[in-house]
Formats: C-alpha cells, sequence, structure tokens
C-alpha cells in the first residue's frame, strides 16, 4: 500500500467478485480514447474477462480508497509473459499509476529471465515505449487498415 495524491492505493490479486468492476474498467479506459462505440461493441468479446481469465493469467487489481480503478493482466508462456490487458478508469490515466500498475504485476509474475510482449493500443505504444519495451511489428485490428503496435521488452533492460 502506498499514498498517491494522498489517497491509498493498494494492489492486489483479483477474484472472481471483481469480474464486474474488471470488466467496466475495461470498456471505460478503451473509450477514453474516444473510438466509435461501433468499434467497441466490435472489441467487446476483447475486453471482456471471465472467471476462467483469472485462473489463465495472472490478474493485479489497483485500489484508490477500496476502490477498483484499474488492473494488469499477465499470462505465463513456456518461452515469454505476455500483458493481455493493462487498463485504468480514464481519471486515473496519466498519474504515473499505470507504469507502478505494470511494474507490480510484472514483478509478482516473474520466476524466470523471459521477454515481456504486449499488442498494444495504437494510443498506447507511447506509454510502452516509456517502459523499455520496442516495437517490432504490428497486427491488422478492426477495422480494416487499423494496426496494433507488437512490442517487447527483455526483462533486463
Amino acid at each position: 500500500m502506498n499514498k498517491e495524491n494522498g489517497h491509498l492505493v493498494r494492489f492486489r490479486k483479483a477474484v472472481a467478485a471483481d469480474i464486474e468492476a474488471l470488466n467496466l474498467v475495461c470498456l471505460a479506459s478503451k473509450r477514453y480514447w474516444n473510438y466509435p462505440e461501433e468499434w467497441i461493441s466490435m472489441w467487446k468479446d476483447d475486453l471482456t474477462l471471465t472467471e476462467q481469465d483469472l485462473t489463465e493469467a495472472s490478474v493485479l487489481v489497483l485500489e484508490v480508497e477500496g476502490h477498483v480503478k484499474g488492473f494488469c493482466s499477465i499470462k505465463t508462456h513456456e518461452d515469454s509473459y505476455e500483458v493481455l490487458h493493462l487498463w485504468l478508469l480514464p481519471a486515473f490515466i496519466g498519474k504515473g499509476l499505470g507504469k507502478d500498475l505494470l511494474e507490480n504485476a510484472l514483478d509478482r509474475v516473474f520466476d524466470a529471465d523471459l521477454p515481456i510482449l504486449v499488442e498494444a493500443d495504437p494510443h498506447a505504444e507511447a506509454f510502452y515505449k516509456k517502459q523499455g519495451f520496442r516495437t517490432y511489428g504490428k497486427k491488422e485490428s478492426f477495422p480494416k487498415g487499423r494496426f496494433l503496435p507488437l512490442m517487447k521488452k527483455e526483462r533486463l533492460e
């Protein structure tokens, strides 16, 4: 636990009771970038977590004053770690909490010196670059002609 602008901030493992709040955070965070609602609807399945997601990945919740304000989900693969989700409610974007959340989530899953991968939202590419990731490719997304940066960070960086 620590204080951020006078508010009590805590990181904890996600539980099934958090799923509704986590899904609300995903959608609110994605809407922050003013994407058309048609696109949000098309992405909704990719932005929706289930109880199974909590067992297949490490999901760390960021709470402020006891309320869910963000989360990070990281999956461990044989040869890498993958950031599946990193979302904050819009009021908490740009305050350094995303960096803290990512660092805390990675610290909790690392047990091998493997690279960390992420398919980033184009608006998040600069954030990930500040965290030491580099763009090594791109993947086409919806709508046609939109591409997601494929990013990687070596643990020793």
